[in-house]
This record gives C-alpha cells, sequence and structure tokens, in this order.
C-alpha cells in the first residue's frame, strides 16, 4: 500500500500547527507537566539506590519509598542549614536596607559631582534597569507559586510522582512498548536506556559540580570574612546550574549583599571570586564532569534556556538542558530526524551523528522477556 505523499505547503503547514499546539500543552499544563518532570528526573536519579534496595530483597513499594525519602532528608539538611542564615539576614534586613540606600546615597553624590548626571535622572536609569528584573521576579513568585501554601502543595506532588514512577517504572515501559509497532521495539528499548543512561549520568555529574562550585564558593567567601558566606556560596552554585543567565544573577545578589553588609572592597572581592569560580567551572568541571555526558551547543542551549523561562518561569531554566537532552537523544536513535540531532550536538560530535556507534548509542536489547523485566 503507497502512502499518501502530502505537498510541502501542506506538510510544512501540519507542522507549524503541532509545534504551537505542543506549546499551547506545555504552557497551560504547566500545573502538572513541571512537577512531572522534575518527579521523572528524580526517580532517573535515584533508580540505582532503588535497585540496590530491590536487591537486597526489599519489596519494590518500600525501596521506592525509602529512595524517596532519604532523597527528601538530604535535600531538607540543606534547607535546615541554609535556614539559618535566611533567619539572621531576614532579622538583618531592615538595617541592611538602611545601608544599603546610604551606600546607593553616596554613589549618586560621586557620579552627579564626575559625571554631572543629577540624582532624578540616575533614578529614572536605574527604575528602568530594575523594573524587568523585579517584575520577572515578582511574576515568578506569583504565577508559579502564588503563596507558601502552593509550594508545599508542588513539592508534595512531585515526590508522590517520583515514587509512583519508581513503583510503576516496568509497567510505564511495558506501556510504550505496546504502543509502537514490533519493528519499533528495539530502538524503542534502546532510546530510553540510552535517555536513563545520559540523564543519570547528568544529573549525577550536575549534582557533584554543584557541590564543589558551593564548597568553594563558600571557602572563599569565609576566608574574605564576607557575612553569610554559606547562604551567598550555596545560592550561587544552584542559580549556576542555569546556563549563563545564573552566573549573572547569583553575582548581582552577592554584591548587593556584600555591599549591604561589608565594605564595598568586599563586594569587589565577592563578584571577582564568582568569576573566577565561574572560569573553573566552564572550563575544567563542567566539560569534564557534565559536558561529556550532554553535548548540547551554546546556541541551543541559550534559545533552550529563554524558551524554558518563557513557558514555566524559573524551572523551566532548570529544566531546559534535561529536556533538550532527552530530545537530541530521540533525534540521534530515528534516521528521520537525525539532522536535528546534529543542530542540537555541538561540533566535536556532529561527525558521529550518522556512523553506527552514535545511532546505536547502546546494545541492542533483546526482546522482553521475564528477567529482562526484572532489570527495568
Amino acid at each position: 500500500m503507497n502512502e499518501l505523499k502530502l505537498p510541502f505547503n501542506a506538510r510544512l503547514t501540519f507542522t507549524l500547527f503541532s509545534i504551537i499546539l505542543v506549546i499551547y500543552i506545555a504552557h497551560t499544563g504547566s500545573g502538572i507537566i513541571v512537577p512531572m518532570t522534575f518527579a521523572t528526573l528524580i526517580a532517573i536519579m535515584l533508580l540505582p539506590v532503588v535497585s540496590r534496595l530491590e536487591k537486597w530483597k526489599l519489596p519494590r513499594g518500600i525501596a521506592a519509598f525509602l529512595a524517596v525519602l532519604l532523597f527528601i532528608i538530604g535535600i531538607s539538611l540543606v534547607a535546615l542549614l541554609l535556614g539559618r542564615q535566611m533567619a539572621a539576614f531576614i532579622s538583618d534586613f531592615p538595617q541592611l536596607e538602611q545601608k544599603l540606600l546610604a551606600f546607593l546615597s553616596s554613589t549618586q553624590e560621586w557620579v552627579n559631582l564626575n559625571f554631572h548626571v543629577d540624582s532624578s535622572t540616575q533614578l529614572s536609569y536605574i527604575e528602568k534597569a530594575l523594573m524587568g528584573t523585579l517584575g520577572t521576579a515578582t511574576s515568578f513568585i506569583s504565577q508559579t507559586f502564588v503563596s507558601v501554601s502552593s509550594l508545599l502543595i508542588f513539592i508534595v506532588f512531585m515526590f508522590l510522582y517520583a515514587f509512583f514512577i519508581l513503583y510503576y517504572r516496568r509497567l510505564l515501559v511495558a506501556f510504550l512498548v505496546a504502543i509502537f509497532k514490533e519493528k519499533h521495539r528495539e530502538k524503542l528499548l534502546n532510546v530510553i536506556a540510552s535517555t536513563r543512561s545520559v540523564i543519570k549520568s547528568y544529573l549525577g555529574g550536575l549534582v557533584i559540580e554543584m557541590v564543589i562550585v558551593a564548597v568553594l564558593n563558600t571557602v572563599t567567601f569565609l576566608i574574605l570574612g564576607i557575612k553569610y558566606a554559606i547562604l551567598l556560596g550555596v545560592m550561587s552554585a544552584i542559580f549556576n546550574i542555569i546556563p549563563y543567565v545564573g552566573i549573572l544573577t547569583a553575582a548581582i545578589l552577592s554584591i548587593l549583599v556584600t555591599l549591604a553588609t561589608g565594605a564595598p572592597i568586599q563586594a569587589l572581592q565577592a563578584g571577582i571570586t564568582l568569576f573566577l569560580v565561574h572560569l573553573l567551572d566552564s572550563n575544567i568541571l563542567f566539560p569534564s564532569i557534565v559536558g561529556s555526558k550532554v553535548r548540547i551547543n551554546a546556541l541551543v542551549t541559550i534559545i533552550g534556556v529563554v524558551l524554558g523561562n518563557m513557558l514555566w518561569g524559573i524551572p523551566g531554566m532548570f529544566l531546559a538542558i534535561p529536556i533538550i537532552a532527552i530530545i537530541k537523544i530521540i533525534c540521534v536513535n530515528i534516521p528521520e530526524v537525525q539532522p536535528w540531532a546534529l543542530l542540537l550536538g555541538d561540533e566535536d560530535s556532529h561527525h558521529r551523528v550518522y556512523s553506527k556507534k552514535e545511532v546505536v548509542a547502546a546494545p541492542p536489547p533483546p526482546p522482553i522477556d521475564e528477567n529482562q523485566e526484572k532489570k527495568i
């Protein structure tokens, strides 16, 4: 039976319509898609722990519950560590605000004296520059979380989704196998195995990189005598996950806080520290720990971060790289869309996209039997 060949205009129309429909669904369904995506990433990261617990003869439900519980305990310990400094920062905020206003006033006088720009003109410039940043932050808080209660609901459902994904992972794989034709089974299982391997390695490397950056930032801030060193060091490491935009945001916040709590020279030192650590991270840590797992060029990375922010706000910026990595894995393993893998990858990897080793990123899996199903 011959397939109907549609003209180019019709195929282009259907493609554009499909893209618009996907974007619309992703935006309107962010309430469930965002926590589900985070939960999927957490489940992939916790899968080795669950597998280890199951090898110790623990039931699947108990193994999944213990893995999620250990993850929650780890996150809670970090939150408690930061919570103490955050509480001190909030209690000192009125004094910090007065000191920062005094510094801004002296800066305005210096600019007026040396550059002949009066204070009202300076305020208008500052207002225009800050409105976008403050507006984005306010929009993020109001649209994503709305209140503390919605944040708690978001976290609770995220961990519930992660537990059920771990518990029903074999059922989910069996469902995917069932909806595809028999001839696509090997390719489907290969995509699943490659996605799980790459995302697990990427997330593990990202956590290691974040810990190293947090330690470097915190130790340097402590040596320099910067107040709230642990809070600023860990916060900068977390923001560093967002490519390009994160380090700029962390530097601005750290400099402002340091200006309000210490001398201007310390604020300069804080900015230089973050810049030097970022250079070390981007040129040594990230390429050796994370970069080998996900090869995505800088242009696609920036576009992905911007689109993620437009769709889902700050969470979308965090999710952009893992989602692009999954899309690239799918494109690499499907010959019809392999040119998109070229577009997403970097120049070091594009020569291997069409090679057998790249197309089949993992050994072709045999048909699912009972023994193999237990390993999923």
